[in-house]
């Protein structure tokens, strides 16, 4: 077996940390989620799904794009909000793997 000697470089353990810090939220995890299985999503499908208040599910949007997870377009007066950073889908195929 070998061992790793190299050690992590500092620049992606921070931003790894980031993802990780912003991800560890349980609504954020089932935004995540539902926009992973639905593709995208404005904000009153994600609160209408995941039976939250509309400005409560806005202000995890806003700090999930802002960490650069999500990305979103605007379509006339509706915004739309995907999966921005693979990385985010990796920590959601961890969590469904701890639950088997």
């Amino acid at each position: 077996m070998t061992h790793r000697t190299q050690s992590l470089p500092t620049p992606l353990v921070d931003d790894t940390a980031r993802i990780l810090k912003c991800l560890g939220h349980p609504l954020r995890l089932h935004i995540l989620d539902f926009l992973e299985r639905s593709g995208e999503a404005t904000v009153s499908e994600i609160h209408e799904a995941l039976d939250v208040e509309q400005a409560i599910a806005s202000q995890h949007l806003i700090n999930m794009r802002d960490k650069g997870i999500l990305i979103r377009r605007k379509e006339g007066v509706n915004v739309y909000y995907a999966i921005g950073d693979a990385r985010a889908l990796k920590v959601l195929s961890c969590v469904r793997e701890a639950a088997c």
